[in-house]
């Protein structure tokens, strides 16, 4: 008889079909563990006709949380009562419903990490304590991580310096959240468990309820949220752990790879099944990808496999400098583009840290490549952008602080710092909040009860609005009520696009309220909490993707470049320098999970030289030990075919030079190399976009006034002299000197 787990290959089918008890799966990358995990669910419900209510599927992004269900809809129809969500998600379900067990009301505030570090930045200023915000943001975080009391912590983290300002940070931070109804992000996972083990009617209820649960990358779970799994799970024991310990990447915020292993251990008579076929990468990715993580001792032997193709050579690239390293990605880029066998959405720039973006994405708009930064700064986190939360957050919860001294701060009222830090010492005397301060008078002067009544009339005109008119109108309301955009102004093009900026924080409303029927502001503020920049990844839009390698973990690219590789940036320093190997082995686990991102091409680049902001001078690199790692002689596998000996002589010439060369005399040398047996472009190669398109070379004389699209205007002060590259110098008015290839750069002659 024929199942809906037919469609799946042996290795996904045998763990799928094994629905009672604990089952843990060990999943490669690109291995179809989703697909598995999906196909498991649905086979519960059509074939063994189990509720869609008592399961329960548990991932880590509400990216993947979306694709799940999204999946899942598409197999079964509707998942109408399932819960299908991020660990945080469901725990705020949760505690949304039972808060009230724990002291806390219903419409609690969520915390992100602005407002806790500004809620601990008061805190330390008021003791004169001298630990920095992130020392105590750590502890306070570590402590959480691991289901430890502000009353137990001493004893937990045993001799750290300054230990018991962090104990009395940590027990101030508790008492002041509680008195405020604000949970951080660490605090959803604690709370419920606290939920769960203080009341065993309330545990009962969702241990009958999720009689099946699933849990995608088991392996980023930390001590919280392991513990919230075995406590869901204690009554039936029915619990699917899917993870890869290779990709466990999360440990600084307390990813526990060691749970994959324990998972074997805590649950009595646990199956253990592998994924080891790769459906992603070609054979020469994936060899890499194992030759390396072969290295590391704290994991599961698995061996990644395709039978994907060969697939063209991992290329290694070493530029003299960063900027002739970005020089290379975005001229690779541009030209693998012009042969038509790619489009800018392929291509993935993955960087150990976020500082190595600045050159990048200056080489990216050289050449007129469209991108777009994750892992940068967020949207809802535009200062403007959380001004107009804090009056909607003040008007969902009023016990909210933090939000009230934001509405105090902006637009002007004439109130300063030393004015709200006297109204809070009020209402902490008090055990009250600032709000009700406001709203009661309490031992307020009357010139400070006068500068306070417009904001006291204002939310009194705003609050009953929100149970009138739809989300969005309200939102709108708000907005001009409180005048956000009259304050910031339109005089300078920055007001202008903060303004902008409210305008598209509107529209965000509008498109949740549309896509969300009868939402509520208090269903909005919990969603833009949760929310991470890179859930909202668009899939269809054509730029290439500048990312950190956390930022990039369960995405995939046909083409990937992992720039910086030197010793100190990726393997950081820190970890090189570290007594303990498991932080080398997390940075190895990085590079493995940036390799196994590529599909078809994978670029490793590095500069032999960087420039040092603490001596202020050029230091000289080291390649990183994770290139050699690797493979076992990267030249070794180089033919006889002619690009392959122009690119060892390249080599040899690069790492024998005393002197740097020209740059453009080396540009000369460096686009992509194509081996003989890539498949070559059946398309027409399609123009670069560059000036050569639309000009000759002795159009660019000395003295050419020219237009950039992004630099503005300039004017040639250095003919070309390098035919091969086209490289012409040119002195912007806006940027200075920058030297631009003619084949790529868009320019114009005035």
């Amino acid at each position: 008889m024929s199942t809906i787990l037919d469609n799946l290959n042996e290795e996904q089918r045998l763990p799928a079909l094994e629905t009672e008890g604990a089952v843990l799966v060990t999943a490669g990358a690109g291995s179809g563990k989703t697909r598995m995990l999906t196909h498991r669910i649905a086979h519960l419900i059509c074939d063994l006709n189990v509720s869609p209510y008592n399961i329960l599927a548990i991932t880590f992004t509400n990216k993947a949380a979306g694709e799940m269900k999204a999946r899942l809809e598409k197999m079964i129809g509707s998942v109408d009562g399932m819960w299908v969500c991020t660990f945080h998600a469901m725990c705020s379900k949760i505690l949304r419903i039972h808060a009230d067990r724990l002291g806390y009301t219903k419409n609690f505030t969520i915390y992100g990490d602005v407002e806790r570090e500004r809620l601990i930045k008061r805190l330390l200023a008021e003791n004169n304590f001298e630990i920095t915000v992130d020392t105590a943001c750590f502890h306070i975080s570590n402590a959480k991580n691991h289901l430890v009391a502000p009353e137990d912590y001493d004893d937990f983290i045993g001799y750290v310096k300054n230990k018991d300002q962090i104990c009395a940070t940590y027990s101030a931070y508790e008492k002041e959240m509680q008195r405020v109804n604000a949970l951080d992000f660490d605090d959803l996972l604690t709370k419920t468990y606290e939920l769960l083990t203080k009341n065993p009617d309330v545990c009962e209820f969702y241990q009958d309820k999720f009689k099946y649960i699933h849990v995608d990358e088991f392996q980023d779970t930390n001590e919280a949220q392991y513990k919230l799994v075995k406590i869901l799970a204690g009554k039936h024991g029915n619990v699917l752990a899917v993870g890869d310990e290779d990709q466990c990447i999360y440990s600084w915020r307390g990813a526990e790879p060691s749970n994959v292993v324990d998972f074997t251990k805590d649950f009595a008579g646990c199956k253990v099944f592998k994924l080891e076929q790769n459906y992603r990468s070609t054979k020469k990715i994936i060899e890499r990808a194992n030759t390396l993580i072969k290295r590391n001792s704290n994991r599961l032997d698995k061996n990644l496999w395709t039978n994907n193709s060969e697939g063209t050579r991992v290329e290694e690239y070493s530029g003299y400098n960063d900027l002739e390293e970005a020089e290379y990605v975005a001229s690779t880029i541009k030209e693998l583009v012009s042969y038509g066998e790619y489009n800018y959405n392929d291509f993935a720039i993955l960087m150990r840290v976020n500082a190595l973006s600045r050159v990048l994405e200056e080489k990216l708009i050289t050449y007129g490549i469209p991108y777009k930064i994750y892992g940068g700064f967020k949207f809802f986190e535009r200062k403007e952008v959380k001004d107009v939360i804090s009056y909607l957050r003040l008007i969902d919860n009023p016990k909210d602080d933090d939000a009230f001294m934001r509405v105090l701060a902006f637009p002007k009222k004439g109130i300063g710092e030393v004015t709200i830090n006297s109204i809070r010492e009020i209402a902490v005397e008090n055990n009250i909040s600032m709000f009700e301060v406001m709203q009661n008078g309490f031992g307020l002067s009357d010139g400070l009860i006068r500068k306070l009544a417009q904001v006291k009339d204002l939310f009194e005109q705003l609050t009953p609005l929100q149970n009138s008119m739809s989300l969005t109108d309200f939102v709108n309301n708000v907005i001009t009520m409180a005048g956000i955009k009259e304050a910031i102004g339109k005089e300078t093009e920055e007001d202008v696009n903060r303004a902008l900026n409210v305008d598209e924080f509107a529209n965000s409303v509008k498109e949740f309220d549309e896509s969300n029927e009868s939402a509520t502001l208090e269903d909005f503020l919990q969603s833009i909490t949760l929310m991470r920049d890179i859930d909202t990844l668009e899939d269809e839009a054509n730029f290439a993707s500048l990312m950190t390698v956390h930022s990039a973990k369960g995405l995939e690219f046909k083409a990937v470049f992992i720039v910086g590789l030197v010793e100190g940036l990726f393997p950081l320093s820190r970890a090189i320098m570290a007594s303990d190997p498991n932080e080398l082995e997390e940075e190895r686990r990085l590079m493995y999970v940036a390799i196994t991102r590529a599909k078809e091409r994978l670029y490793l680049t590095y500069p032999r030289i960087r420039f040092d902001y603490k001596t202020k001078q050029n230091q000289y690199c080291s390649p990183s030990r994770f290139l050699k790692e690797s493979t076992v002689s990267y030249i070794d596998e180089l033919d006889s075919s002619p690009a392959a000996r122009s690119r060892l002589a390249l080599s040899e010439m690069r790492q024998g030079a005393e002197k740097r060369q020209s740059f453009a005399g080396q540009r000369a040398n460096i686009l992509v190399a194509r081996d003989e047996d890539d498949e070559i472009p059946t398309k027409p190669i399609q123009p670069h976009g560059g000036a050569l398109d639309k000009y000759k070379l002795s159009d660019f004389k000395r003295g050419t006034k020219v237009s950039h699209p992004h630099f503005g205007e300039g004017e040639v002060i250095v003919e070309v002299t390098d035919f091969s590259g086209a490289y012409v110098t040119i002195r912007f008015e806006s940027v200075g000197i920058k030297t631009l290839s003619l084949k790529y750069a868009d320019l114009t002659i005035l």
